[in-house]
């Protein structure tokens, strides 16, 4: 069945911005301190810009349904593209019970003060599967989720920086000292966070999953992928600075910090209820928006490695409108899993936030390790195809801003597994032995798969 073209230059924008700019990662970064700002910047610089370049040249030249899963394929064969799409649809539903905590997180603190963490766990479950049925809708519907959460960003965003000046006006000072001397990099805290910047400027390819989908994918991606990518390292940096402001380093929640933000600022505010409930909408609502963004693209590229028979059948299996169901049903059932299961390990939400932040981040990563390897494959492979869009500059160049991103992929998955300064049994161990399980568990589908697609030829 041939797909409808649905998706517009401005709902590319829209569905880019609304999967890489995380409210999340506000906090997350602006605990590690005013050296974030360093950090940031060495992140956007040395792998984000390279990353937002790569993907619009890969995506405006190989234009087939699938995004990274076809990229990758084409450089390096079926096998190696589904073993990076295993981690990378996977790493999905093991992410989402990390920002639906966050949400129940900003929902206690508006309602219920004094929630239990499997009352949030609960919360969470329900969203889950919210976010599932909004999958399963046609895509011309579904795509006004991300748009939505487009709007809300911007509303949270002109509200951060809005709320940070009113309390600088009140109090006549930041809540942090802001000098030269500590916004220079180090690697105290930043050690663990870096991996979580990395995590949240990913996404630049994402879109491309759902080329099949769009209108004129040549034209549109690399706009769309550029012009968002602009966007979304600038107002990292504002919004990160805006917390400071307002909320000390050591006092920042990382599940629920952009809440505090506005708690701390209209404490003695008659209002301060009203505005902590519409604020804490927008912030849930953001969150939720990702989510769903993140498995459209997501189950969209799984399913194409499914129908080629590299993944569970089940995986590809779509309705009549060309909506990836297996994907979705079994991404909501692994989030189920994984959150029951980290409920039993974690002592608090925090801790709960972390265990499974961690471990999706491992995963997560570990699928574009192949990535910046095949866009040099492919300059090499495929030096004679016409490219809408190239980076600018020899060739030499593209192969070096290459090499950079995959050095800070390599470095992050290190951090993760490492897990400097935390308890070995605690915080390393469940998340290795986490991601021992889902390397075997992607190796034997992708031979159990490739075993039953050659039977079926033979």
């Amino acid at each position: 069945m041939e797909r409808k073209k649905v998706l517009g230059f401005w709902d590319l924008v829209f569905f880019s911005f609304c999967a890489i700019f995380g409210v999340e990662a506000i906090a997350t970064s602006a605990a590690i301190g005013p050296s974030a700002i360093s950090w940031w910047l060495i992140c956007i610089i040395g792998y984000f810009l390279p990353f937002g370049l790569i993907a619009a040249e890969l995506g405006s030249t190989y234009t087939e349904q699938g995004g990274i899963y076809i990229w990758i394929k084409k450089a390096l064969g079926k096998k190696w593209a589904a073993r990076s799409i295993w981690f990378y649809w996977v790493s999905l539903p093991l992410w989402v019970p990390a920002i639906y905590i966050a949400i129940a997180e900003i929902i206690g603190h508006m309602f219920f003060p004094d929630i239990s963490l499997w009352a949030q766990i609960s919360m969470g479950i329900v969203m889950i599967w919210i976010s599932v049925a909004i999958n399963l809708c046609p895509l011309r519907i579904s795509k006004w989720v991300p748009n939505f959460g487009t709007a809300t960003r911007l509303l949270v965003i002109a509200g951060m920086i809005v709320t940070a000046v009113i309390y600088f006006l009140k109090t006549g000072r930041f809540a942090n000292e802001i000098n030269l001397a500590n916004i220079m990099p180090n690697l105290d805290a930043a050690i663990v966070f870096i991996p979580v910047i990395l995590y949240n400027l990913e996404g630049c390819e994402l879109i491309s999953a759902a080329s099949g989908e769009m209108k004129d994918p040549a034209r549109d991606v690399p706009r769309a992928v550029i012009l968002s990518a602009i966007a979304i390292a600038s107002l990292y940096l504002i919004t990160t600075f805006a917390v400071w402001v307002v909320i000390p380093v050591s006092e920042i929640n990382v599940a629920s910090g952009i809440l505090q933000l506005f708690t701390v600022t209209f404490s003695d505010h008659g209002f301060r209820q009203a505005i902590a409930v519409v604020l804490g909408f927008l912030i849930s609502s953001t969150l939720f928006a990702e989510i769903v963004t993140w498995s459209l693209g997501e189950n969209r590229t799984v399913a194409e490695a499914a129908q080629s028979g590299e993944l569970p059948a089940i995986l590809g299996k779509m309705n009549k409108n060309m909506v990836p169901v297996g994907a979705s049903i079994a991404s909501g059932i692994i989030s189920t899993v994984v959150i029951l299961i980290y409920g039993f390990i974690a002592r608090n939400a925090s801790e709960l936030f972390w265990h499974v932040v961690s471990f999706s981040l491992i995963i997560g990563l570990f699928s574009y390790l192949m990535l910046f390897p095949c866009f040099i494959i492919l300059r090499i492979k495929d030096k004679n195809v016409i490219r809408p869009y190239r980076i600018p500059g020899p060739d030499w160049f593209a192969v070096l801003l290459a090499v950079v991103a995959e050095m800070f992929i390599f470095m992050g998955v290190l951090v993760l597994i490492i897990q400097p300064g935390h308890d070995f049994t605690r915080s390393s161990l469940p998340i290795i032995i986490g991601v021992i399980v889902s390397v075997i568990a992607g190796e034997i589908m992708v031979a159990r798969s490739t075993s039953r697609r050659d039977e079926r030829r033979n």
